[in-house]
């Protein structure tokens, strides 16, 4: 294992702390996995044989850092430092092997003895790791924390691994379990998976193994149920192609968006990324969700009438219960709920019948958050399954006419100085409670053309009064 001790300065600090207390300091976990990967870890994991309040009382003394007792039972003190988390936590000097057999995967059971930098892999993780499988380290691993049920597929996709059978299996007799768990920790599993490029391969597999509908029961509802016949898939399929065309947009968003205008909503994206990324994958999950439940068939015709507006409802429930952050919540609810909203201007726009107008209230109605619902709806659109390439391209011309509108037009004309102020039309007698009306009917009227002068701004303010 190819690791230089004096490179990293907190562990350099934490080895001699304990072998002033002639204490055996073992590095295990992720970081040990990382390393033997060639990979940078940001998590650091710990086993100190003895002594570990005093350890970790005089190694947060001499990094200036304050620890969180993080599980009180078993002792995990953990520290943040501005690159990376360092957990210490003891074990009984005498049971190695069997600690780490506790372990939840193999390959994250391997531990390196900072003495004698050697390696200890009872679980023959590193032979894991070259197969590039992900396996569980002991067969009780996901009752002993069920939370595994999650890691098992972030970790996986994270490495880019496959699952091994008998593990998937497993996983999949105790699915179960994972009502046992705080809903918090499932919410910060969830998030950092829905985080990960390329992750649709695992999400299949969650499905298959039946986790994604015991994390989210409605969801179970939409398997089988079939479509109109513009969509090539049942309800469930489509949207688990939805997220895979989520992904795929993401990762060609400057494309998707257009050269031209991409540095404009990339400074939105990466400061909201996060919660940009998680609301269009969660968004693909639910959009649909109501459908089996207002599913009608008249004359052989299926429709789903007010879907969107039940579907939202339904995601509504489980951002209380898994505490989303506010933000992702909001994102979501909105692509949820107007996801159907860029079909009829794309419908236009093929016709070459999208007026200024249609344009100018889309983007009222929506702003910014009207990129993301356009790039939501390449997605939606690509999953009915029936969408040649050729389709496809266009679709994303389309989208690119809109985005230059929004950033080229629309948000220039905010800029420029309004015929008639605010105060203005108080002093001309406008109410208060109609002002923010009369201000957007105006501009948009400026902004068609149809209001030129002051004169003609004045006019029409009057007719609030």
């Amino acid at each position: 294992m190819n690791f230089d001790i004096e490179s990293i300065q907190f562990l350099k600090l934490l080895k001699t702390i304990c072998d002033k207390y002639n204490v055996k300091l073992y590095m295990v976990g992720g970081a040990v996995r990382d390393i033997l990967l060639n990979k940078k870890p940001i998590d650091f994991d710990f086993l100190v044989s003895d002594k570990i309040d005093e350890i970790a009382l005089e190694f947060s003394q001499m990094t200036n850092t304050k620890y969180i007792l993080f599980e009180k039972k078993i002792r995990v003190f953990r520290y943040v430092f501005d690159n990376c988390v360092v957990d210490l936590s003891k074990f009984d000097s005498n049971n190695l092997d069997l600690e780490l057999k506790r372990r939840d995967f193999t390959i994250n059971a391997i531990a390196f003895d900072l003495d004698t930098k050697s390696i200890i892999d009872p679980t023959k993780g590193i032979e894991d790791l070259r197969n590039r499988v992900v396996k569980y380290s002991n067969c009780d691993v996901f009752k002993d924390d069920p939370i595994r049920l999650i890691r098992l597929f972030r970790i996986a996709a994270q490495l880019k691994f496959d699952i091994e059978k008998n593990t998937l299996q497993k996983a999949k007799s105790l699915v179960h379990l994972i009502h046992n768990i705080a809903n918090d920790r499932i919410t910060q599993e969830l998030e950092k998976f829905l985080l990960i490029n390329d992750t649709f391969n695992y999400v299949l597999l969650m499905d298959r193994i039946g986790l994604l509908d015991e994390l989210f029961e409605e969801l179970s509802y939409e398997n089988g149920c079939m479509q109109s016949s513009s969509h090539l898939y049942d309800v469930k399929s489509h949207s688990l192609n939805v997220y895979n065309f989520v992904e795929w947009s993401i990762l060609r968003m400057k494309r998707i968006v257009g050269e031209e205008c991409f540095e404009y909503y990339y400074d939105y994206y990466k400061t909201n990324r996060k919660q940009i990324i998680i609301a269009l994958k969660l968004a693909a999950l639910f959009h649909d969700c109501a459908k089996p439940f207002v599913k009608q068939i008249n004359n052989d015709e299926i429709s789903f009438k007010n879907h969107e507006i039940y579907s939202a409802e339904i995601f509504k429930k489980y951002a209380k219960q898994y505490n989303f952050q506010n933000k992702i919540t909001k994102i979501t609810v909105f692509l949820i709920l107007n996801h159907i909203e860029p079909a009829k201007l794309f419908l236009n726009w093929k016709n070459n019948t999208l007026t200024d107008e249609l344009l100018y209230d889309f983007f009222d109605k929506f702003g910014i958050n009207g990129v993301d619902l356009l790039i939501f709806a390449l997605a939606d659109t690509l999953a009915k399954g029936k969408i040649r390439m050729v389709n496809r391209e266009v679709f994303i011309d389309f989208l690119k006419d809109m985005t230059c509108f929004y950033f080229q037009r629309y948000l220039n004309f905010l800029k420029l100085p309004q015929i008639l102020k605010p105060n203005e039309m108080l002093e001309l007698g406008v109410e208060n409670k109609k002002l923010s009306i009369v201000i957007r009917l105006l501009k948009k009227n400026i902004f068609l053309q149809k209001i030129k002068t002051k004169d003609e701004a004045i006019a029409f303010a009057k007719q609030f009064l």
